[in-house]
C-alpha cells in the first residue's frame, strides 16, 4: 500500500540486515546503527511525550531473564506501559499510541488463559494489578479517541486491536510491519500461545499502514524494525530533549541489555561465563539470534541515561517491576516513564 506522504524512509539498516552469516550481520548492524543515530542527532525532536501505566501482572522468570537468573522463583512481575507521542509532521501534528493494551481482552491469550484458570482468584488479585484502562488514560491527558492519527505496538503478541481500533481510536490506523500482519493469515502451533488468531478480526484493511522497511513517521520519531521475538517486531525510537530511547519488548529491563551490572543473582555471571552483552526475553524464538542482534541495534541506538548510571534509554514496553512477594527479582535499575515536552492535549 502507499505510505503517507509525510512518512519518509530509512535506509541505513537495509543492507546490514542482509548480511550473513549471523556473526557478521550482528557486527554490521551494529556500525549501521551508529549511522542512523548520528541522524537522529541532527534532527528534531518529538513534540511531546507522556507515559502512563495499564497493568501490572505475572511473567514466567525463565521467559523474562531468559534462563538466566538463579532465582528458584516461577514468576517475576512486569508492569505494561503506553506512551502517547506528538508529534510534528510535513501534514501537520500527529497524535501516535505506543503498546495501547486492551488488557481486559488480551487475557484471553491462550497462554494467559491458562495461567488464570491454575491459579486461585485471590493470588491472582494479590499479584496482579490493574492500573488502568487506555480510554481512562486518554481522557487524564485531556485528549479524545478521535484524535488518535496512528497505533502502533512494537509487535502483536497478546493484543486484541477490535476495540483500540474499533471504539476507543476510531479514526487511529495501525502501524505495523507487514511480516507481523501476515502472521494472522495462519498462525503456527508455537504460535498460539502468545497470539490472538481474531486479534483484527473485523477491521477494515484501510485502517492498517503496513510498511516493509524503516521509517520515519514525524520529526523525531521512528519505526525500526527489529526482527526475532516475533519475525515483524519493530522499535519505536524518539528522540527527546534526553537523546535517543528505544522502545520495546525484546528485553524485560534494563538488567536485560545491560547484564554484567545487574545485581539479580545469575545474571552478570551469565554474561561473563557465555560472553553475550545482552539477555533475551525469550518466551518465543522465532529468531533468537536476530533477536540478540535487535537487542544489539537498539543497545546502539539508545542514548546513555544522563544520571551516569551506565545504563542506556532502552524502555522496555513491559517492564520488571520489584514486588516484596518476589524478592531477588527486582530490577537494577528501573526507567518507569519517557516524559518530554508540554501536555500532549
Amino acid at each position: 500500500m502507499t505510505l503517507p506522504a509525510h512518512f519518509r524512509p530509512l535506509d541505513e539498516l537495509d543492507a546490514a540486515w542482509r548480511v550473513g552469516p549471523a556473526g557478521a550481520r550482528l557486527e554490521v548492524v551494529r556500525r549501521a546503527a551508529l549511522t542512523l543515530k548520528e541522524k537522529l542527532h541532527a534532527g528534531p525532536q518529538v513534540k511531546s511525550v507522556r507515559t502512563y501505566d495499564l497493568i501490572t501482572l505475572p511473567y514466567p522468570t525463565r521467559y523474562g531473564l531468559g534462563d538466566a537468573a538463579r532465582s528458584i522463583l516461577p514468576f517475576l512481575l512486569i508492569t505494561n506501559r503506553m506512551q502517547l507521542v506528538t508529534v510534528a509532521t510535513t501534514d501537520g501534528v500527529k497524535r501516535v499510541l505506543v503498546n495501547p493494551s486492551d488488557h481486559e481482552r488480551d487475557q484471553e491469550t491462550p497462554f494467559f488463559k491458562r495461567l488464570a484458570a491454575g491459579s486461585p482468584k485471590w493470588a491472582q488479585r494479590l499479584i496482579a494489578r490493574r492500573h488502568s484502562t487506555v480510554p481512562e488514560r486518554l481522557a487524564e491527558a485531556g485528549v479524545r479517541g478521535e484524535q488518535i492519527d496512528y497505533v502502533t505496538f512494537d509487535h502483536l503478541h497478546t493484543q486484541d486491536l477490535r476495540r483500540v481500533l474499533g471504539e476507543w481510536c476510531p479514526r487511529a490506523k495501525l502501524l505495523v510491519q507487514r511480516e507481523e500482519l501476515d502472521i494472522f493469515t495462519r498462525l503456527h502451533p508455537l504460535q498460539n500461545d502468545w497470539y490472538l488468531a481474531d486479534a483484527i478480526a473485523g477491521l477494515a484493511p484501510e485502517r492498517f499502514v503496513v510498511l516493509e522497511r524503516d521509517v520515519l513517521v514525524g520529526e523525531g520519531l521512528a519505526l525500526v524494525r527489529t526482527p526475532g521475538h516475533t519475525f515483524g517486531n519493530h522499535s519505536i525510537v524518539l528522540m527527546t530533549d534526553r537523546g535517543v530511547w528505544t522502545i520495546s519488548e525484546n528485553g524485560v529491563s534494563c538488567d536485560n541489555y545491560s547484564p554484567e551490572k545487574s545485581a539479580i543473582g545469575g545474571l552478570a555471571g551469565h554474561a561473563r561465563s557465555r560472553g553475550v552483552e545482552v539477555v533475551l526475553n525469550g518466551n518465543t524464538r522465532e529468531g533468537s539470534l536476530d533477536q540478540y542482534t535487535s537487542m544489539i541495534l537498539e543497545k546502539t541506538l539508545a542514548d546513555p541515561c544522563p544520571d551516569g548510571s551506565g545504563y542506556v534509554q532502552h524502555f522496555p514496553s513491559s517492564e520488571l517491576t520489584a514486588s516484596s512477594l518476589l524478592p531477588g527479582l527486582a530490577p537494577t535499575y528501573s526507567q518507569r516513564a519517557i516524559t518530554h515536552g508540554p501536555p500532549p492535549a
